[in-house]
């Protein structure tokens, strides 16, 4: 990853006139500020624009042009003067959290800056009725999990027995701006990753792979797939995928596809789905997915995964 990739892992700025990284209150500028992406930059912004993660002072890549000399889009950069404040958004090899003591991890929870996630719901929750199709508008519910021995400790092999989540793919994509950049444990990883390194780009993936991941792609078309289109039947929504696969479909019944907002009409929309990729064909696919292990995301926050 070059530096230039690197720096396109801060994906907004937090815009604030009058906070300063010396004096400022962190948790006001998280509260209070303006999330601003590089084309919603203006000239009044420079000095006030902040990294989401170490809320340092950023740049815009070029200042005053949507594009480099050499075609790369605008993006925002550290600047020097805070080159020794560590941020792991600067890295271009980006690593999991680990924290130093039980303490350190709990208040972390409680400041909502770490998910445990023991797991996905398996059914439709009730409070969320029928026929809701946006999960921006509508109440996801999360549910409290065991509490979790994971090894998130600093030193090797160092567990904390910590609460944890049983959670949606839609509880994740509501206000996704901000769990962007929080750190998420999910079952079966070593430590805890932010989410903007744990999302990864169907168009991007040639393989099979066993072991689940948080996915997301975009839809090419979507259909049901039966000869008469009954709700228990698949309906096969078709991703962009990378050039060396043949198709790359997210499998679903159909009503419960409709009730997540995918139909007909969602070519463009972007979808995340938590599961493994197996094969389909001549192609590949993720199935048999839980309620609560895919779900689409608000078109708002689509220019974040762009």
């Amino acid at each position: 990853m070059s530096q230039e990739e690197s720096n396109r892992r801060i994906k907004y700025a937090l815009h604030s006139h009058g906070w300063s990284y010396e004096e400022g209150e962190k948790s006001f500028l998280q509260k209070h500020s303006l999330k601003v992406i590089p084309s919603e930059y203006i000239h009044d912004m420079e000095g006030n624009i902040f990294c989401p993660a170490c809320f340092t002072n950023l740049i815009r890549v070029p200042k005053n042009k949507e594009h480099s000399s050499n075609g790369r889009a605008a993006y925002f950069a550290h600047i020097k003067k805070y080159k020794n404040v560590k941020c792991d958004l600067r890295s271009s090899k980006p690593e999991g959290k680990r924290f130093d003591t039980y303490e350190e991890a709990q208040k972390a929870i409680d400041d909502e800056n770490l998910v445990i996630v023991s797991g996905f719901l398996e059914d439709k929750p009730e409070a969320l009725g029928n026929g809701e199709a946006e999960y921006n508008e509508t109440p996801v519910e999360d549910k409290k999990g065991p509490i979790s021995n994971v090894p998130i400790g600093r030193h090797n092999g160092e567990s904390f027995k910590l609460p944890s989540k049983i959670t949606t793919v839609a509880g994740i994509c509501r206000n996704f701006d901000e769990n962007l950049y929080k750190y998420y444990y999910f079952p079966g990883h070593q430590h805890a990753i932010r989410l903007l390194d744990l999302l990864k780009s169907i168009d991007r993936v040639e393989v099979e792979d066993e072991k689940p991941q948080l996915y997301y792609g975009t839809i090419v078309k979507s259909y049901n797939a039966g000869q008469n289109p009954k709700p228990s039947n698949i309906r096969m929504t078709e991703l962009l995928c990378h050039e060396n696969v043949h198709d790359f479909f997210l499998k679903a019944t159909d009503q419960i596809s409709q009730e997540k907002g995918i139909s007909d009409d969602s070519k463009g929309r972007i979808v995340l789905m938590y599961g493994k990729v197996t094969g389909s064909g001549i192609g590949l696919c993720i199935e048999r997915l839980k309620w609560g292990e895919f779900a689409l995301l608000p078109e708002k926050y689509n220019s974040l995964l762009s």
